[in-house]
């Protein structure tokens, strides 16, 4: 049974999102975890099946739901963003690529991206941290000058700081765009008409876009239960709870996200656009950062 449990859930894992809670019991009913066999479906084999297995994962399911309702009614009071919150975060491009200009560097192509690389001008954005996520990027490439690694700490921290406040999960922002060359932002142009004509402050390493309507599960510390694969189906169980949940109350997090970035901006670290076209924070760093 856990081969079975194991092999569908990692194929429908990358489309998580698409997915509802109640289909981990469906995936249950397949794998031999009831009567049922979903449609399509082949008979499993159930010699590997255990009570105790199945058990740990109906504990799982039952939890998940349960954190799911409550995070979903801490966030039902939350306000969305006024229009002159949203006012506050329409800084100019002019504006953002005046600092990408001062603070960044201009990556004309790939060698130069290499060698940029190589003298610590520009560093590699990790795909996952305790404070954000990147997700799959099309025509960027996950590069920045260091200062908007700090400029991402700060922002996840703040966010989290405002979630505890108000009894939620340390959700962490999703990067869906981070440097382009210039042959990248050509290539984003012929799909997109929205993307910037002429140069893009996404071609200096200062600048970064972050989603507001998806937001990653907390990330998952500590050791793992044993069965060690149940384990991991059951973390899957509970990051697909909070992540349906955020994408239902994506508004209410985008107005505790755009709140954190209103005080980023006035304190004078970031300059903020809340696009529309695309469902993004375009970020760019406003001054250099203090590491310490």
């Amino acid at each position: 049974m856990w081969s079975c449990l194991q092999t569908r859930y990692q194929r429908g894992r990358g489309c998580v999102r698409h997915a509802t809670i109640a289909s981990t019991c469906a995936l249950l009913a397949a794998c031999g975890g009831s009567g049922e066999v979903l449609p399509g479906a082949s008979e499993p084999s159930v010699e590997d099946a255990s009570s105790d297995v199945l058990a740990a994962l109906r504990a799982a399911y039952d939890s998940a739901v349960a954190l799911a309702d409550s995070v979903e009614a801490l966030l039902r009071p939350v306000p969305l963003l006024t229009p002159a919150e949203e006012a506050a975060l329409r800084t100019s491009n002019a504006a953002q690529l005046a600092r990408a200009r001062a603070l960044g560097v201009h990556v004309p192509d790939s060698a130069s991206l290499a060698r940029l690389i190589q003298a610590g001008t520009l560093v590699q954005l990790p795909d996952s941290t305790r404070w954000w996520v990147v997700r799959e990027l099309d025509h960027s490439l996950p590069y920045v000058v260091p200062d908007v690694v700090v400029l991402l700490e700060r922002i996840g921290t703040r966010f989290q700081d405002a979630l505890a406040a108000m009894g939620l999960p340390p959700y962490r922002i999703e990067v869906t765009s981070v440097l382009r060359t210039p042959e990248g932002q050509a290539a984003l142009r012929e799909g997109n008409v929205n993307a910037a004509q002429g140069t893009s402050t996404h071609e200096y390493g200062t600048t970064l876009d972050i989603a507001y309507e998806s937001f990653a599960a907390p990330a998952v510390d500590g050791p793992a239960a044993a069965p060690a694969d149940v384990d991991r189906l059951a973390r899957g169980i509970r990051t697909l709870a909070l992540e349906r949940v955020a994408a239902r109350k994506s508004r209410e997090l985008q107005n505790v996200l755009g709140g954190v970035l209103r005080e980023l901006q006035s304190d004078g670290l970031v300059l903020v656009t809340l696009e529309r076209q695309q469902p993004v924070y375009h970020l760019t760093i406003a001054r250099s950062l203090d590491r310490s």
